[in-house]
């Protein structure tokens, strides 16, 4: 197992497959909900030279979850930015990380309710820059935050490596308003992927519950971004919004497939819904082919302009 930021080794599992479970559970980031496509299970059981070997145009994410102590989720970022923040902006400024980023649930629910993700440089991780961060490690002397240490305010839970393949992929404002289709699909399975995303539109504009069962699992999540908050639904608190009757001003938004991308039996349809002229939001439907249906696995949205 390869300790991440310095800290003691973490208990590190691997996912069985992309798009399933993890996609689920993980944040609505920037970088990684646009990346989603290019994402596969890093294997943390494999050396430097075999990860180099089977991923030549990659870069690894990793992604550890964090559960604050009751009352003290607040006090753990900013234990996290004054400590391990203060060193990873060395790291990026030396070309040892791409980026680094808080997110966090804004509650004390659940088995985690924050993730610090730091994407490398390259296939190696953090194998490949371990020497380097000892040094940065070695020099950093923690802050205490109301004297209180990193054991008191939470705790690790795990850590977990991914690939992002190459083409590293980010919409840029200009791509997003076009409303062209960049897709990796056949014909047929783009057409199922529009027709899943058509019935959510459908049942966003009328408030059919049906349609939205339709298109999406059961266990889905649904979670956005407020500012730097993360507001997070099951399934099923999310289908009590449609009781059959649209709401508000619903058939004046304007709704757009920005993306498709499909891997096999996994996907992701990128759309926008435009509210007006200097709002808008951006949405990344993951979906899963079962038993040969598409269904929606996971929405995260995102507020633009």
């Amino acid at each position: 197992m390869i300790p991440t930021h310095g800290k003691p080794p973490l208990p590190r599992t691997t996912n069985a497959a992309v798009g399933g479970w993890w996609l689920r559970r993980v944040l609505s980031v920037s970088l990684f909900v646009l990346a989603w496509p290019t994402l596969a299970p890093a294997g943390a059981q494999a050396s430097p030279p075999e990860r180099q070997a089977a991923t030549p145009d990659a870069r690894v994410v990793t992604m550890t979850y964090l559960k604050s102590v009751p009352g003290k989720l607040r006090q753990l970022e900013r234990y996290v930015r004054a400590n391990w923040f203060a060193m990873d902006e060395l790291a990026v400024k030396r070309g040892l990380f791409v980026s680094y980023q808080w997110l966090d649930t804004g509650t004390d629910d659940g088995p985690w309710n924050a993730i610090v993700v730091v994407t490398y440089r390259d296939v190696q991780g953090f194998a490949g820059i371990e020497q380097a961060w000892r040094e940065i490690r070695a020099a950093h002397r923690d802050v205490l935050i109301d004297g209180a240490r990193q054991s008191d305010l939470g705790r690790v839970v795990e850590s977990r490596d991914f690939f992002e393949r190459e083409p590293f992929v980010t919409i840029t404002p200009g791509h997003a308003h076009s409303g062209a289709a960049s897709s990796t699909t056949s014909a047929p399975d783009e057409s199922a992927l529009r027709t899943v995303a058509g019935l959510y539109f459908e049942a966003s504009a009328t408030g059919n519950p049906e349609l939205i069962r339709r298109a999406f699992l059961p266990s889905a999540r649904i979670e956005g971004l407020q500012g730097e908050r993360l507001v997070t639904w099951s399934f099923d608190e999310y289908s009590r919004f449609f009781r059959g009757t649209p709401a508000p001003g619903a058939d004046k938004v304007e709704r757009t497939i920005t993306r498709v991308a499909q891997h096999g039996n996994s996907a992701t349809v990128q759309v926008r819904l435009r509210f007006g002229p200097q709002q808008a939001l951006d949405e990344q439907l993951a979906m899963l082919r079962i038993d040969g249906q598409w269904k929606i696995t996971y929405k995260s949205y995102m507020s633009s302009t």
